[in-house]
């Protein structure tokens, strides 16, 4: 699922302990935490996070990653170095996560209720309440999804902590 989990670093990392629900059963999970490193990147024309192209690498840490049979994958753990680089002018912004939760709750008109605390960074859409655009927290962020087949944000219902606009700190 990281095409449409790249929205979230914030289970990326420390972000993470992130995501998402409890591993299903026939999910793997790699136990002990095993150190892993990620990259991948965000396309400005799909709007995906910035105006402008974003790569963004984990490196270090210790991340638990559960990959659900849909394809979907999780990751738990902490302290992984994020950098988000701008591919155009190779600005960079970069965090250490000391680490992350994530709860998913579904409601009963359909809709889901995310919570995450700890260190997260969230790529928002175009296609989102707030608009495209990466904001990396630390603190807590409540949202509420359209569902959890399409994770798309109806709205942001609470932050608390301190949060970096990831784009204009690469601009």
């Amino acid at each position: 699922m990281f095409g449409k989990s790249i929205r979230w670093l914030a289970p990326l990392a420390g972000m993470a302990a992130v995501l998402f629900v409890a591993p299903s059963a026939g999910a793997a999970v790699s136990r002990p935490p095993q150190l892993q490193d990620f990259s991948f990147s965000l396309d400005a024309h799909k709007k995906q996070g910035c105006s402008f192209d974003v790569t963004v690498t984990g490196t270090g840490g210790k991340i638990t990653q559960i990959v659900l049979r849909d394809g979907r994958i999780f990751t738990a753990g902490k302290g992984v170095l994020l950098t988000y680089t701008n591919d155009t002018n190779g600005n960079t912004y970069s965090v250490k996560t000391s680490g992350s939760v994530a709860k998913y709750e579904a409601n009963a008109d359909g809709t889901a209720t995310a919570t995450y605390t700890g260190h997260n960074g969230f790529v928002y859409f175009g296609n989102d309440a707030p608009g495209a655009g990466i904001t990396q927290y630390v603190g807590t962020l409540v949202l509420t999804l359209e569902s959890l087949e399409t994770f798309k944000v109806l709205s942001v219902d609470a932050t608390s902590g301190s949060s970096v606009d990831v784009c204009a700190a690469i601009a």
